[in-house]
């Protein structure tokens, strides 16, 4: 089912917001990612990290014939204000829920019991950075080879064509490196593969690059602000404070210390989100 086909008669973000308790930037910056996805005649989708079914919505909204199974590894219970259970069991009782699947399990495992071809693709979008490392970017990805026709992905860019954007680059590198360092972590910034790191595991999983575009957020997207906030929360102290608690290597706060202030200066003259990559692969 082609997106383009159907554009004009997609209800505007702000409808879709008000109807499934959305917010309005969130989702037009979902259906901008949906249309660079360009699905041509997808009827089946797994979209993997599905969290709280954000992007789960809008791609049923938008896609009104389409299938989806949504898959994420996270317990019910984890998420604010709304829990992952909350949410999806809001979302499944509206009239979406009747196309919508939710899983809570590992995507491999899921995957691993699929059959050749059992999705029309894979749909990855801002995920990839709640990854644990690497390596299980890379299992998810060879997981998904044979099982699903084409994969889709999209991912913060680690690119600021936006200078008000660099603060929301900073701040996600800072957050990656204090993550690196304690190892049962469960934020949301573990693993911040940019687009070159996302082709590379691509390929090595047998994945071919097919299509590449980039976004550039529209200022209302508020992510970059959020992660800003929250890591200059108590002016940066209380992330510091957690920082010493977990890391016991001395460099490494001093580290963190000095990226704090970098976070600072490039905040003080306002914050919006940095650029989205969106990669389709064969």
């Amino acid at each position: 089912m082609s997106f383009d086909h159907i554009h004009h008669h997609v209800p505007p973000a702000q409808v879709i917001a008000q109807k499934y308790g959305l917010f309005a930037s969130q989702v037009q910056h979902r259906l901008n990612v949906i249309s660079a996805f360009d699905f041509g005649t997808s009827d089946r989708i797994l979209e993997i990290g599905c969290g709280q079914g954000e992007c789960t919505a809008v791609l049923a909204a938008a896609l009104p014939k389409l299938k989806i199974d949504a898959v994420d590894p996270a317990p019910l219970d984890y998420g604010s204000p709304q829990t992952l259970g909350q949410a999806q069991t809001a979302l499944k009782a509206t009239n979406l829920g009747s196309r919508i699947q939710f899983h809570q399990n590992d995507p491999i495992t899921l995957l691993s019991q699929a059959g050749e071809d059992s999705f029309d693709g894979a749909v990855l979008c801002h995920c990839l950075w709640y990854f644990s490392n690497e390596e299980e970017i890379l299992q998810t990805l060879v997981a998904a080879k044979g099982k699903v026709k084409n994969l889709y992905v999209a991912e913060w860019a680690l690119k600021a064509t936006k200078p008000a954007a660099q603060a929301h680059v900073l701040a996600a590198m800072m957050r990656a490196t204090c993550e690196a360092h304690i190892p049962d972590s469960d934020e949301n910034i573990r693993t911040p593969v940019g687009p070159e790191a996302i082709k590379r595991l691509a390929q090595e999983a047998g994945w071919k690059l097919r299509k590449q575009d980039w976004i550039i957020p529209a200022e209302q997207l508020q992510d970059g602000g959020w992660e800003v906030d929250m890591l200059l929360y108590q002016g940066g102290q209380s992330f510091l404070r957690r920082a010493k608690d977990k890391i016991k290597e001395e460099r490494i706060v001093v580290l963190l210390e000095n990226m704090l202030e970098a976070v600072k200066n490039a905040a003080s003259g306002g914050v919006c989100s940095m650029d989205v990559w969106v990669g389709v692969f064969t």
